[in-house]
């Protein structure tokens, strides 16, 4: 994008407001200072910036003074400021910006021309970020004002409503990261005939795994959950943690832990196949008049019921918390990050209501996986895959499994088959 000097420079002339803000850069030995504030230029630039995406966007312009003179800066510092600039933008505001970075020559006062730094703020669309430290920032006129409560809850409300979370961009992601491998079998098995094209982009956005943004195409958080190698890179927590616990409490001395990576079909196959080998899943057999009966702790098609809704059904906006699976001698413990969607209650699914799920596309596209456990898909989209997991484990064990609204997640409790059993 070409940037129009004469109009640039009659808005720097006009002073700043919503939408600009100057600031000279000066330096002092190897330490940099953005004008007349000494301290934290990065913490300072993440306050503008996140103020300005989460209004309209906006331009900074670095090298200029706060009366609208252009100062520049020393060319021999280019690579120094542009590195101020990418970290305050990707590690002080979370989410992270991604800023357009063109340098220009401004007429200073002198006359002579000015080596500038002019930093474009995109409008967020799908997030409000904020601050390293919390805060949540709006611009008004040339000043930066916390966001009340109501007019946050309002914001945050509408943006999710508009773009949920499995549509929106990865912006830290290239489309690179998304495995052709993958990709192909994936597309192969859904679509017979269907042939690689020579551009991936048209088909991902058709099928939203990836987005346009700014002219550009970036990975969607569904698209990364699906076909990224290592999706928690850019989804912290976007993985299985397993433990194995000999007593009946987590103690701090698990016999063995395990974590699942990658993509969220290979997460949910690996882990029902480390439950059902597991040492605290034996099949008892039991002699009787009619011969010998193998009875299992669990219910193959339970647990894999189990670790799809942990995995599917999970929140992904809570960042850096991951499925957690504990399992002792007498039951299996599934935690996800997030509540029930849409106002669903333990009690309503308990009843056979049909559920709403908070991540569609992703259940989609796991109607197309075969489980080795079953023959069937991940999801079924009859919607009552809860209840089997309810009658086909309260048989075995003679026990309703026990599902808790914990506040920041669900937990599903499953219990182990009755001695009578065998066990």
């Amino acid at each position: 994008m070409t940037i129009d000097i004469p109009t640039l420079m009659a808005s720097i002339q006009a002073g700043e407001d919503t939408g600009l803000e100057l600031k000279e850069v000066v330096f002092r030995g190897s330490r940099m200072l953005l004008g007349r504030d000494g301290s934290r230029p990065a913490a300072r630039l993440a306050e503008v910036f996140t103020s300005m995406a989460n209004m309209d966007g906006g331009t900074v312009v670095l090298g200029v003074r706060d009366d609208g003179v252009p100062v520049g800066i020393d060319r021999n510092k280019r690579e120094l400021v542009e590195q101020l600039v990418i970290n305050a933008a990707t590690e002080n505001c979370q989410p992270m910006i991604l800023p357009r970075l063109d340098w220009e020559l401004l007429p200073g006062e002198d006359g002579n021309p000015k080596l500038c730094l002019v930093i474009g703020i995109p409008e967020s669309k799908f997030e409000v970020h904020q601050t390293a430290d919390g805060r949540y920032l709006q611009r008004i006129g040339s000043h930066l004002r916390p966001i009340p409560g109501p007019q946050l809850a309002r914001l945050l409300g509408s943006r999710r409503l508009a773009n949920p979370i499995e549509e929106r961009p990865i912006v830290d992601a290239a489309m690179e990261d998304l495995d052709d491998l993958h990709l192909r079998r994936h597309f192969r098995r859904r679509f017979p005939d269907w042939a690689p094209p020579d551009d991936w982009r048209e088909t991902l956005i058709a099928h939203k795994l990836a987005v346009e943004v700014e002219s550009r195409v970036l990975p969607t958080c569904v698209g990364i959950l699906l076909f990224a190698e290592q999706p928690e890179r850019f989804l912290p927590g976007a993985y299985v943690d397993l433990a194995f616990y000999a007593r009946d409490e987590p103690d701090g001395k698990a016999v063995d832990r395990k974590r699942f990576f990658g993509p969220v079909p290979e997460q949910i196959e690996q882990t029902v196949s480390w439950l059902r080998a597991s040492p605290l899943n034996p099949v008892a057999s039991v002699k009787d008049g009619d011969g010998r009966h193998d009875f299992p702790t669990y219910d193959d098609r339970a647990l894999q019921e189990a670790v799809v809704n942990a995995v599917v059904h999970r929140d992904y906006e809570v960042r850096g918390s991951q499925v957690i699976i504990n399992m002792f001698p007498d039951r299996v413990v599934f935690q996800n990050p997030g509540s029930l969607y849409n106002r669903l209650t333990p009690e309503m699914l308990y009843a056979g209501c049909q559920p709403v799920r908070r991540n569609q596309i992703l259940a989609g596209f796991l109607r197309h996986y075969v489980s080795p456990v079953t023959g069937g898909a991940y999801m079924e989209a009859i919607g009552e895959g809860f209840l089997n997991l309810v009658r086909a484990s309260e048989r075995l064990s003679g026990r309703r499994p026990l599902l808790e609204d914990i506040g920041s997640g669900m937990r599903l409790t499953i219990y182990a088959a009755r001695r009578e059993h065998g066990r």
